[in-house]
């Protein structure tokens, strides 16, 4: 689940009479990428089977648009007998252009209806500025004593006209558009002025009056939605009369295409089909045994780096439950086939950072709900990220609904802690899920001093905070060292990986100081850092000598870890980008020594933002319980401001801000920490995705 599948190069041989029952056994194997061969046994192709790739995936697009138009869950099912592949293909197509073409009239006048209603709205924004005048044009541009033009000006345009000698009648339309009733003198050639300036005279057919035209445009563009609509329900309703057929035709398209593409790859002699592609090596054996009677199968196994133009595919084996976050990790890049796959860190510090950042039971919940509807939503639409996206958001949305319940919100502080909370006052009335909250209130108390909105816990949090970075960032420059060695390339590990995971050791050691006396952390962490304060400004008092000793270690440790780094990158720009001696050690010292010192400081301090956004969800919805407290005018009761209309409104208007706003925020931000902060020490994500063919329909004999 965390090192890439080792992958074998097969080579598989079969006599040509055979070579659909090969691509048969291959689909049905669905562990089997095609690759063009390495050493082709000729140049003949099977130029059919190319040719075809196209147009299947024309059909595949045009059964994904009847069935997103039907509304129907984009899935593939039904049976198939093949006995040749190309025949095979060449009748699936048949069988795409029938169903293509009993729904080609309706699809096409749905076509123009769309375009003409594009063109009408087009033509209904143009008009919108002037829709109340009620004159003809034919009369406003027939003036006896002035040449009369409506236009669409901007400011700038406005003062050229006025310095031109016409008068110019405007009404603002916002940023910087204004509709004018421009007035000229007889014989001023006032056309001939617009179109100098890039201006364009309005008109209506035949001159009629604008508010006649918008009122007509407006019925047309009513008359035609009416008939676009009766049109798309018409032809739901006709696909899904139609839905086993198209998704039966939908899954064979999808089997051809992935035959068509073992065939396409593949080469032919007189009388041999070569056939190459990746398989897991834990399937070779399967895949040996399935084909034993109709090919012959050798095989290679790749380096995982340094072979020349060769880039294995990586297949991370991973539980059903824990795929989604690939399509997290897909963002930065898929892992290359030597490095370890970050995935498995994922699953546990995504939604764990993000529930910290998001403590609140009841806004957790309605993102919960939210996510669930993406899901079915992406299901519905065929669309495999959007399903990834929201399971992703459906196990931080649990997360954080545990936090919330450590920290006994819901929508804010009134639900729970009441006029209590919200006023600070122990006399006042707490919530009514005070007494009925899953976690009581003496182990709150227990735990409050680590919760940010708990009394006295701001140290302590940033404490906590600083010390989950230092932790994930040691493992991050961690698994870079072990990404190294994998490798097997020295200079990448001793020049690159390795002095950065000597420089992050120390913010570990650090904040890991303070457990030496857990019931005095914060005292203990002020000592250590004290010490080194001391060491580097020479400035207050130093920690007692054996702190003080540790906290000059540390420090020197940091130095030798920056002068380290510094070499190296003088050394890698000295000898692949052919720098001089000197800029080399200019260059050296800004990435290795300066940046670094700088990136070793930001990145641990960055995740105080774990912190800041706790504590910013907060003060949003206790910003907004006490306006809403105030707007139902300072009750004693907590009924009364939940009964209040505006207090009401202000509590959902608050909320829903936390939970769109903030929660977009934090996701960000928890993907910002994956990949700025720790992504960067050790993952690349230049590799490329393992892509099986496979059969999406029951193959029959």
């Amino acid at each position: 689940m965390i090192i890439p599948e080792t992958m074998a190069r097969v080579e598989i041989l079969t006599p040509k009479q055979k070579i659909n029952e090969l691509i048969t056994a291959l689909l049905k194997f669905k562990e089997f990428e095609p690759e063009e061969p390495k050493t082709p046994i000729s140049n003949l192709r099977f130029e059919d089977a190319r040719r075809n790739l196209g147009e299947v995936n024309e059909h595949i697009n045009k059964m994904k648009i009847l069935m997103e138009l039907g509304g129907l869950n984009i899935e593939p099912q039904g049976k198939m007998k093949v006995n040749d592949w190309i025949e095979a293909s060449n009748q699936v197509f048949i069988e795409g252009s029938e169903i293509e073409n009993k729904y080609k009239d309706l699809l096409e006048e749905i076509g123009k209806l769309r375009a003409e209603l594009d063109t009408l709205n087009s033509q209904l924004q143009e008009v919108e500025p002037f829709k109340n005048i009620g004159i003809d044009l034919k009369v406003l541009y027939s003036s006896t004593h002035f040449e009369v033009a409506l236009v669409v000006i901007n400011e700038i345009q406005k003062k050229q006209l006025e310095d031109k000698g016409a008068v110019v009648i405007v009404d603002e339309l916002g940023n910087n558009r204004y509709a004018s009733l421009v007035l000229s003198r007889k014989g001023s050639n006032l056309d001939e002025i617009l179109k100098e300036l890039g201006l364009r005279k309005f008109e209506t057919p035949d001159f009629i009056a604008p508010q006649i035209y918008y009122g007509n445009l407006k019925e047309r563009i009513n008359n035609i939605q009416t008939i676009l609509t009766q049109r798309r329900e018409e032809l739901a309703k006709k696909i899904k009369e139609d839905e086993k057929n198209i998704k039966e035709l939908y899954g064979k398209l999808l089997t051809i295409r992935d035959a068509m593409n073992i065939l396409a790859k593949a080469r032919k002699s007189e009388y041999y089909v070569q056939v190459e592609g990746y398989v897991p090596d834990k399937s070779l054996k399967r895949l040996s045994k399935m084909i034993e009677n109709i090919a012959f199968i050798t095989y290679e196994y790749p380096k995982r780096y340094g072979e020349e133009q060769e880039e294995p595919p990586t297949y991370v084996k991973l539980p059903k439950s824990i795929i989604p976050l690939e399509s997290v990790i897909e963002f930065y890049g898929t892992p290359s086939y030597w490095e370890i796959s970050p995935t498995i860190f994922l699953i546990i510090t995504f939604p764990f950072l993000f529930g910290l950042m998001f403590p609140d039971f009841g806004n957790a919940l309605v993102l919960l709900l939210f996510s669930i509807w993406f899901y079915n939503y992406g299901k519905k639409r065929g669309s495999e990220n959007t399903v990834k996206l929201s399971l992703v958001l459906i196990y931080s949305s649990i997360v954080a609904m545990v936090t919330g319940l450590l920290a006994r919100e819901f929508f804010g502080p009134l639900p729970v802690g009441g006029l209590q909370e919200l006023l600070n006052n122990p006399s006042a009335p707490v919530g009514p899920l005070y007494y009925a909250w899953p976690i009581p209130v003496s182990f709150y108390e227990k735990i409050s001093d680590i919760i940010p909105t708990g009394a006295n816990a701001i140290i302590n949090t940033i404490l906590l905070s600083l010390l989950l970075g230092s932790i994930l960032l040691f493992v991050s420059t961690l698994l870079g060292v072990i990404n190294a060695i994998k490798k097997k390339d020295k200079e990448f590990l001793f020049l690159d990986r390795l002095p950065l995971f000597i420089i992050y050791i120390v913010p570990l050691i650090v904040f890991l100081y303070g457990f030496i006396n857990i019931s005095n952390y914060q005292g203990e962490e002020a000592m250590i850092l004290g010490g080194i304060s001391y060491f580097l400004f020479h400035s207050g008092t130093p920690a007692p000598p054996s702190v003080q000793i540790l906290a000059d270690i540390l420090v020197i440790w940091v130095e030798i870890g920056l002068i380290y780094n510094w070499v190296a990158k003088a050394y890698l720009l000295k000898k692949h980008e052919h720098a001089s001696t000197g800029s080399a050690i200019i260059f050296g010292f800004i990435e290795g020594g300066f940046e670094a010192a700088l990136l070793l400081l930001s990145n641990t301090i960055s995740f105080i933002r774990v912190l800041v956004f706790a504590i910013a969800h907060y003060y949003i919805l206790y910003a907004f319980s006490y306006m809403a407290y105030l707007a139902a005018g300072n009750p004693s009761s907590l009924l009364s401001v939940f009964i209040n209309p505006a207090g009401i409104v202000i509590l959902i208007i608050g909320n829903l801000l936390a939970i769109a706003l903030e929660g977009l925020i934090v996701f960000i931000q928890d993907m910002r920490l994956h990949f700025y902060e720790m992504f960067s020490k050790f993952y690349e994500g230049r590799g490329r995705k393992f892509e099986p063919v496979m059969t999406y329909v029951e193959l029959t004999q």
